[in-house]
């Protein structure tokens, strides 16, 4: 998902450490995907969303990207890491089942401040069809740049479940999930 100009805060369904993306691209960044992980449905785009010949990838070169970390990359946390320099700023983790279910305590962990011009959200699921179903929901719903799947959250209970570092050791699965996303 891309826009030409900065996206309004989101009222929807956050947590970071900072790491430079030296020279990296949106396709680096994302196996080989433009702008990061988009949203899947076959060609069908809800009205007011960017169709795939509309995305932009983002351009990660000579960034200061402020990657997710659960419980601490909230707004006002983000908010101030772009008044010290961030450049590219990215939701806390969500879970997609409860962004599927509508809980407003997940989606609020996806709300975009006007300030964060270039603005991703980090999504962690376990089969490419609720990604899938998340992904067109996100789209929706937000205005993001790129969506993040989680790959390396080590958290027992999320890994146990195939999310986060539990996802990573199951190639198949990833490449079904990136490929439904991506669509």
């Amino acid at each position: 998902w891309a826009s030409d100009g900065p996206a309004p805060a989101v009222d929807g369904p956050g947590k970071e450490e900072s790491a430079r993306a030296e020279g990296a691209t949106g396709a680096d960044a994302a196996e080989g995907l433009e702008g990061g992980c988009t949203a899947g449905g076959g060609g069908h785009y809800p009205s007011g969303s960017v169709a795939t010949s509309e995305r932009r990838a983002v351009d990660w070169r000579g960034k200061l990207y402020l990657a997710p970390l659960t419980t601490v990359g909230n707004l006002p946390y983000r908010r101030v890491c772009k008044g010290y320099g961030a450049d590219i700023t990215c939701s806390e983790m969500a879970m997609a089942t409860n962004l599927l279910q509508g809980q407003a305590s997940e989606w609020a962990l996806l709300r975009r401040h006007v300030s964060e011009d270039v603005f991703g959200v980090q999504i962690a699921g376990n089969s490419a069809e609720t990604m899938a179903r998340v992904a067109q929901l996100i789209e929706a719903e937000t205005e993001v740049d790129f969506v993040d799947i989680n790959m390396g959250c080590p958290i027992d209970l999320v890994c146990n479940r195939g999310m986060g570092a539990g996802l990573a050791q199951r190639a198949n699965k990833v490449q079904g999930i990136v490929r439904v996303m991506s669509q």
